[in-house]
């Protein structure tokens, strides 16, 4: 594969992701492990959800400053120093809301900087394939890192894993700035003149979508750790998520052929279905072999739905070239604010129920939530 614009994204994202997959899907079990209740967690993660709001504007103007790619390598420094912190956790008793503060900014900026990227670097009639080849290269760190970080913690300890992570995270910074910035720096990035009642639908699928998200990635875990893998936690929680990443790279290259296809939508609606039926089969887990067979299916399940939002996503953002970073900060605001609304809620309901109850309720709730994908009309989606 020639090595251009494409080729750096692809490869950065799979070392971030294996860097960060060895010790990001064990923050919160870590916390939890050190004595933060459940309690405590979503309420910290509410934060850090609610945090990223009006972080997201400042985060726009830095972009439109520096580029996307300049940004990439400043969330992946901060995600280094986050690390850190975390590292030291117990020794300095760091605030929760300084670490919070630290890995939501990395993410943020990450996540748009990465956006705002691969919108334009992509090419149109390959929407479905390309966006399929970046999650699978994705999905290999992704799949590699915790049953990697799952083994450092059980042979070692949890901390013996971030000192790994910050390794690979330093290096994932060097392929981004082998071609030059794929849009114009030094922009004054302005929010005045965006129609934002026109995307309304497109904010409120992907925000329905990333109450999913959540549940799936930080609430699935806690449940796992807490209830079902009370023994030996890092290997089988790192097992279990890689499984379930490793079987993602199949259905990846599949679906984005689906979407090239025009059947974007189509997939988009089975896979709301069927994240109705995981969602529940979530909730009633009590043993190892039920969080295997559900942490296989769910990856699948999961990008049946994220692939073809991410396809209409980046081709709308595609046809507001001029307000690019602004439609895709938006979009972060909407996200932030019903990902924190999401986590303050399960925070109120554990004040006054047991938190695993809450967590088993919630994966109901959140499979009828995920059917709200289904009112995005992105154009790149339209039945044909």
């Amino acid at each position: 594969m020639k090595f251009d614009e494409l080729a750096e994204v692809y490869t950065s994202m799979t070392l971030r992701s294996l860097g960060f997959s060895l010790m990001g899907v064990f923050v919160p079990v870590y916390l939890y492990t050190t004595g933060v209740n459940l309690e405590t967690l979503f309420f910290m993660f509410g934060m850090f959800f609610l945090m990223r709001v009006p972080m997201s504007f400042f985060i726009a103007r830095l972009v439109g400053r520096i580029g996307p790619k300049h940004s990439m390598a400043v969330s992946t420094l901060l995600l280094i120093v986050f690390l850190l912190v975390l590292l030291t956790y117990q020794q300095f008793g760091w605030p929760l809301l300084f670490l919070m503060f630290l890995f939501t900014t990395s993410n943020g900026l990450f996540f748009i900087s990465t956006h705002i990227d691969f919108s334009k670097i992509k090419h149109a009639r390959h929407g479905g394939k390309e966006p399929g080849w970046l999650f699978i290269f994705e999905r290999v760190g992704s799949a590699i890192g915790p049953v990697l970080g799952g083994i450092i913690a059980s042979l070692f300890a949890p901390e013996a894993t971030i000192v790994c992570a910050i390794a690979v995270l330093s290096v994932s910074v060097v392929p981004l700035f082998f071609s030059k910035e794929p849009v114009k720096t030094h922009q004054n990035i302005t929010f005045n003149g965006f129609k934002n009642r026109n995307h309304v639908r497109d904010f409120v699928s992907l925000s329905s979508f990333n109450v999913v998200n959540v549940a799936n990635g930080f609430i699935w875990p806690l449940l796992l750790v807490s209830f079902v893998l009370v023994d030996d936690t890092y290997v089988k929680l790192g097992a279990l998520v890689g499984l379930s990443m490793a079987i993602s790279l199949v259905s990846a290259r599949m679906f984005g052929g689906f979407i090239d296809n025009k059947k974007g939508g189509s997939l988009l609606r089975y896979g709301a279905v069927m994240n109705v039926v995981l969602q529940i089969g979530r909730s009633i887990t009590t043993t190892l072999g039920g969080a295997t067979v559900v942490s296989a299916l769910g990856e699948p399940v999961n990008l049946m739905q994220k692939m073809p939002l991410v396809k209409g996503f980046y081709d709308t953002a595609d046809d507001s070239e001029k307000y690019r970073i602004v439609y895709i900060v938006w979009a972060e605001v909407w996200v932030g604010i019903v990902k924190a609304f999401y986590l303050f809620t399960l925070y109120m309901l554990s004040r006054f129920h047991d938190p695993i109850t809450v967590m088993r309720v919630s994966f109901v709730c959140v499979g009828f939530i995920g059917l709200v994908t289904l009112v995005q009309r992105f154009p790149a989606l339209k039945r044909v």
